[in-house]
């Protein structure tokens, strides 16, 4: 059951879909929804020179604040208009630290692929990928693109191990509100693990499953699974914040594709 979710709003028009995303998504499952902002501190970049850098922080500062007005005034002015039980959270700081310690308390984290804390230099992980390793809670990454919450057909990509059996359990409570059809599939190069035991399990949690899939693996495994969302229709991907970073590659962009060109669903990912 979700009965509290996290999403954060940022002053780009892909915050604001994603608070209207959440919403929806919040309505469906009677949950809370908390809008967090995190207004980092001001770091210029290196490229400027060292007499200009007070110049330039004191400038960003009042950009940040800027942001951080210009979102909550969206937040209260969507949250006004639907019937979902909703508070706002401003936070200050580095944003993936101060993000995990909300996450912490919550069911569900909502993010965007691209989101991150500039520099990059300095912060070289997307919001997504540190919340994802560092806050122990599911996140929910959608992407811009997509405008509705609705649920019908999932994708659970399945290796066996520790990351994807708790993505899967983290996955139930929206599979099994929105009565979803569900395909597994395991990219590999050989047999793979066995999937008629999840088959099994998941019936016992009331959910169809339509298929199961060895699927092996000729290229990147990134643009693989991309591929099987986009033929498949799917609403949702879930699948586990592997060591290695096959999900890092379909989130994030690889050497083939980027992660807007790749996720054409929402990506439920767990550590």
């Amino acid at each position: 059951m979700l009965n509290d979710i996290l999403v954060h709003i940022d002053d780009t028009s892909a915050g604001a879909l994603r608070l209207v995303y959440a919403l929806e998504l919040a309505g469906r499952h009677g949950a809370e929804l908390t809008g967090v902002h995190v207004t980092p501190p001001p770091d210029p970049p290196t490229v400027f020179k060292p007499s200009l850098v007070e110049e330039a922080s004191e400038e960003l500062a009042k950009r940040h604040l800027a942001a951080a007005s210009h979102a909550k005034a969206n937040f209260d002015q969507v949250t006004a208009l639907r019937g979902v039980k909703a508070r706002w959270l401003a936070l200050a700081g580095d944003m993936i630290p101060r993000l995990c310690e909300a996450a912490r308390y919550t069911d569900l984290v909502v993010l965007g692929p691209y989101e991150r804390q500039n520099p990059g230099e300095r912060h070289p992980l997307s919001l997504a990928e540190g919340v994802v390793l560092k806050s122990g809670r599911p996140v929910l990454v959608v992407p811009a693109k997509v405008q509705t919450a609705q649920l019908h057909r999932a994708l659970i990509a399945w290796d066996g191990g520790r990351e994807a059996v708790r993505a899967v359990h983290d996955a139930l409570p929206l599979l099994q509100r929105a009565n979803a059809t569900v395909e597994i599939v395991t990219l590999d190069d050989g047999e793979g693990p066995a999937l008629a035991p999840l088959a099994e399990h998941l019936k016992r949690h009331h959910l169809k499953v339509e298929n199961r899939v060895h699927a092996p693996v000729g290229g990147e495994m990134g643009a693989a699974l991309a591929e099987r969302v986009r033929s498949g229709h799917f609403d949702l991907l879930v699948m586990g914040g592997y060591g290695q970073p096959v999900w890092l590659e379909f989130l994030f962009g690889s050497t083939t594709a980027s992660a807007l060109e790749q996720s054409h669903a929402p990506v439920l990912v767990s550590h």
